[in-house]
């Protein structure tokens, strides 16, 4: 792992000369990140062949995310607003860019499958998000909606907007508009006009979490897209936070397991989180947690959810204190602490020993900025490298350091992202800036670089299917071999 990440620093600052032409990176504030939920996300840029998407990636005007039966991804704009893709689909971004006044304006394609968009209240007049679909587009100012692409006998297409909160104002490309409020739906074929008047969502069961006073939470679906008390978060399709009752409600919840992540701002004496079941206005089912706080605990847990006639909901899973988001997360025997390569070493045996088991490995920005310095003047001889740092949120590993050969120093400021490809780790360059290397050293370190790239699935010894990167932390998740 250290040797790799030294080698990562080296790369960046060769790939500014090397694999990128200058000006080719997309600057993070007129793109959206991507997160991939589960495994099988593709996508093209600028009309480039398909590729698997990782972890981190950023995507722009033109660029195109496709999901196949069993994928999801979440698309997250600069203000917070975010789009969740489900598995059959594809949306293409038309347009994303920056205004003055902090504004967004945002038109997303989506030509098959389903979506859900959680957009933040626009901050400006001239400020726009949009999802176009063949037969009509949907207009937002702050709403969560969801979107139904559905092809029909005939190979057309009909489109569903679903609003769960907010008004959207819907217009049918072959005329007529309709306003959708919270609580309505609206259909229209290709070819047809917008119907006068919309229906209602008709009725479903639901799901509510509702935390105590000062106790703030974070549900997450059994297909790992999250929903927060506050708001920030409302990728669950569905998901609807009201802040001001410290609550969460999902409408057609997923049948699975929960996970639950809780932390209070101040010490809380018996803090409660209810969860209730709904079938239309009936209660159904309900269950509630009970613990004491202390100030900046992180505390996950979760349950089970069976949804048919009746909402059950299980028994709370025991709760364990966690040290990061990423440990919260994680499914399965999770590895965290100790030395990083302890820890590797801890779950290379884990896997040897159990079978077909779900795992995962926490690595913080600390882990990585202190593996990295420790293995910065073992590079071979052909570099030096130092004043190493490496940071993480949402966009990836954020590297910087100094790498000197000879008489030339270069300042390299990277990012790498990283995902699961045939269920191995891959890592990639995402963006850099640095000065370009003179070519003969560029031919000495490359094949290195491009070994210990290819070599980095060594270090994780699991089938991985999930890499979440998330503030100061990255989780690592799979299964062991069978």
């Amino acid at each position: 792992m250290k040797k790799l990440l030294v080698l990562v620093i080296i790369a960046l600052a060769i790939a500014a000369f090397l694999y990128f032409p200058r000006g080719a990176s997309v600057a993070s504030t007129n793109a959206a990140t991507l997160a991939v939920v589960n495994t099988a996300i593709e996508g093209s840029r600028s009309g480039a062949a398909f590729a698997p998407a990782l972890d981190g990636e950023v995507f722009a005007n033109g660029d195109v995310v496709k999901s196949n039966d069993n994928g999801r991804a979440v698309l997250t704009f600069f203000d917070g607003s975010s789009l969740a893709i489900d598995p059959g689909s594809q949306v293409r971004v038309v347009s994303l860019n920056r205004v003055a006044g902090d504004g967004l304006q945002v038109t997303i394609e989506q030509t098959l499958g389903r979506s859900w968009a959680s957009v933040q209240k626009l901050k400006t007049p001239d400020s726009k998000f949009e999802v176009r679909t063949p037969s009509s587009t949907a207009a937002v100012r702050g709403t969560a909606f969801q979107t139904i692409v559905e092809r029909r006998a005939d190979g057309t297409t009909q489109t569903t907007f679903l609003a769960d909160e907010g008004t959207l104002l819907v217009s049918a490309s072959a005329g007529g508009t309709t306003t959708v409020n919270a609580g309505s739906q609206v259909s229209i074929g290709e070819f047809q006009p917008a119907p006068a008047v919309p229906s209602p969502i008709p009725p479903s069961p639901r799901l509510e979490i509702t935390g105590s006073a000062g106790l703030g939470f974070t549900a997450t679906s059994p297909q790992g897209e999250t929903c927060n008390s506050g708001g920030q978060l409302q990728q669950i399709p569905g998901c609807v936070a009201t802040a001001q009752a410290n609550k969460i409600s999902v409408r057609a919840p997923s049948r699975g397991h929960w996970g639950l992540l809780l932390t209070a701002a101040s010490a809380l004496q018996n803090a409660t989180l209810t969860v209730d079941g709904f079938i239309g206005t009936a209660r159904s089912g309900t269950r509630v947690f009970t613990r004491s706080f202390n100030l900046g605990d992180l505390v996950k847990s979760g349950f089970t959810l069976t949804v048919g006639g009746q909402i059950a909901v299980s028994a709370f899973d025991d709760p364990q204190l966690v040290t990061t988001i990423c440990g919260a997360e994680v499914a399965g025997r999770v590895f965290t602490g100790d030395k990083l390569e302890q820890r590797v070493d801890a779950v290379r045996a884990f896997s040897q020993g159990n079978k077909s088991q779900p795992v995962g490995i926490v690595i913080t920005e600390a882990d990585l900025t202190q593996a990295v310095a420790a293995g910065a003047t073992n590079t071979g001889g052909v570099a030096s490298v130092s004043n190493v740092k490496v940071s993480i949120d949402g966009a990836g590993l954020h590297v910087t350091g100094q790498a000197v050969a000879g008489p030339l120093s270069v300042n390299v400021n990277g990012i790498v992202v990283a995902g699961p490809v045939n269920d191995k780790l891959v890592l990639r360059l995402s963006s850099l800036s640095a000065e370009p290397l003179p070519v003969g050293v560029v031919d000495g370190f490359r094949s290195g670089i491009e070994q210990a790239l290819a070599q980095s699935t060594a270090t994780v010894p699991f089938l991985v299917r999930r890499v979440a990167f998330r503030q100061g932390c990255l989780g690592i998740s799979g299964v062991t071999p069978p």
